[in-house]
């Protein structure tokens, strides 16, 4: 597959290239270009012109592209679906999901989009101000460089390019170099709605090359980054020296906080559907389940006897809840993670071994000192499992952390639910539920160490503008 700049499919500069691997094989199934700065300057040249072009098109013209853009997908979902799961190891049904998901996101900013207003401050507000009018409008910030992870690269894509595109702005587009060509494919259904075709471009590469060039380059008004928490400090700091605008989803060590009362079933299948969908590699899936000691023995018990069962394998068969980590050296990491976390007292009651990108589903009793009860991030089908006594103490091992993404508290007592979703140092809190939950709508970002700012329909068109002020002076004395 080629890249896509000037609405063309093209190769790099210099003919290089990367191999596409599907995790679950092995084996080579595509490649892409890798990119160079040369490709990168001239897509970002491109589209401060092409910003140009698509910020004067009328809104409702915008939203009738974007719509048609929207229509597209939903006509594609088969054929994106199977180059997801191929180059992710993403199980299909959660590949048809997540393109569905693109669709939709897509039509909420639109929907946005139209409420987006301007404002009119109170007239003779300070004596200095008699007879003015005085009103506001929004206006896009202009070219963005939006950097896309592997895990969710076809809903992360609608998150970094919808409120983007509907508030005038042009997009610069780096996806994953693992896996970059469902985001190719989208790319072009937006050229074939009508988008222009420099104010997009899909540049395919090594994030630290052309990720790290877009950062420092000066056209670029804005950052948009999905990924690890050092290499969006890396981007910040760089952006910080221009006073460039950058947004950062970052990393997590999300708590999903179980008391002795919840509803014991429930609790099982929230531990597990927080965590399995690809392959635990979610940025606000729970990945430190904290057990009250009334029920954590029996809890870790039927936990490991219900992932006993669960069914891994080619993610393109239909019946197989869980596929492989995205690449094999990922895979790795999490299998250095295990080990790690049984020598630091942890109790292995299920799973632990790999088998090339394949981790089976691991159940661990961990103690609240070790690593990943704390601050590191354990991206794979882990359930590390950590006992506690009363609401403090959980409050006081879920805040032990830089992170802050997301959370969860299951309990009957709607009280001890509420108390926790206060005190919890998170971006969001789920009660009745694990913290994996994101909606189009939702304000969604972290505290401390995972991330600046927030993706959600309700927010960022605010974060995706400048406000201007015009003023009347004088318009209204006689």
């Amino acid at each position: 597959m080629q890249m896509l700049i000037e609405g063309k499919f093209v190769d790099s500069s210099d003919g290089g290239k990367i191999d596409i691997v599907n995790p679950a094989t092995g084996k080579v199934i595509d490649t892409v270009p890798a990119g160079t700065l040369e490709d990168l300057d001239k897509a970002i040249s491109l589209a401060v012109e092409g910003q140009k072009e698509w910020n004067a098109v009328p809104l409702h013209e915008k939203m009738r592209i974007l719509e048609k853009y929207a229509c597209l997908v939903e006509e594609s979902v088969e054929e994106i679906s199977k180059v997801m799961c191929e180059e992710g190891g993403k199980p299909i049904e959660q590949c048809r999901t997540e393109v569905y998901a693109n669709a939709a996101i897509f039509r909420i900013y639109c929907a946005a989009a139209y409420t987006f207003y301007g404002k009119t401050l109170p007239y003779n507000g300070e004596a200095r101000s008699q007879g003015d009018v005085v009103m506001t409008v929004h206006e896009p910030l202009g070219v963005f460089a939006n950097i896309v992870p592997f895990n969710y690269p076809c809903e992360l894509a609608a998150h970094k390019l919808a409120p983007m595109l509907v508030t005038g702005n042009s997009v610069v587009l780096m996806p994953s170099s693992k896996t970059p060509r469902s985001a190719i494919m989208i790319v072009d259904l937006l050229y074939k709605a009508g988008v222009p075709a420099n104010a997009v471009c899909c540049v395919t590469g090594k994030g630290s090359l052309i990720g790290a060039a877009a950062a420092k380059d000066s056209r670029v008004a804005a950052v948009s980054f999905t990924g690890s928490t050092g290499v969006g400090i890396s981007l910040a700091e760089t952006c910080a020296k221009s006073l460039r605008h950058v947004s950062l989803e970052l990393g997590g060590n999300d708590p999903l906080i179980i008391f002795d009362d919840a509803d014991y079933e429930k609790a099982l299948d929230e531990t597990i559907a927080g965590r399995i969908g690809n392959a635990g590699q979610t940025c606000c899936a729970s990945k430190r389940f904290i057990v009250q000691k009334g029920i954590y023995d029996k809890f870790a018990k039927d936990l490991a006897a219900r992932l006993s069962a669960v069914k891994v394998g080619d993610p393109a068969d239909p019946s197989v809840e869980m596929g492989p980590c995205v690449r094999e050296a990922d895979a790795m990491e999490v299998e250095r993670q295990i080990e790690l976390t049984v020598s630091q007292g942890g109790e292995l009651l299920l799973g632990g071994k790999r088998n090339g990108a394949f981790v089976e589903p691991t159940v661990i009793k961990v103690p609240k000192t070790a690593d990943i009860a704390r601050d590191m991030e354990c991206f794979g089908p882990v359930w590390p499992l950590i006992p506690f006594d009363t609401m403090d103490d959980a409050i006081e091992i879920a805040n032990n952390t830089i992170f802050g993404l997301s959370s969860g508290v299951i309990t009957s007592d709607m009280q001890t639910a509420m108390k926790v979703a206060n005190r919890i140092e998170s971006g969001s809190c789920i009660i009745g539920g694990s913290g994996n939950y994101r909606l189009a709508h939702q304000p969604f970002g972290g505290y401390k160490y995972s991330g600046v700012g927030r993706e959600g329909a309700v927010s960022t068109l605010e974060e995706m503008t400048q406000q201007k002020t015009i003023a009347f002076k004088g318009i209204l004395n006689d």
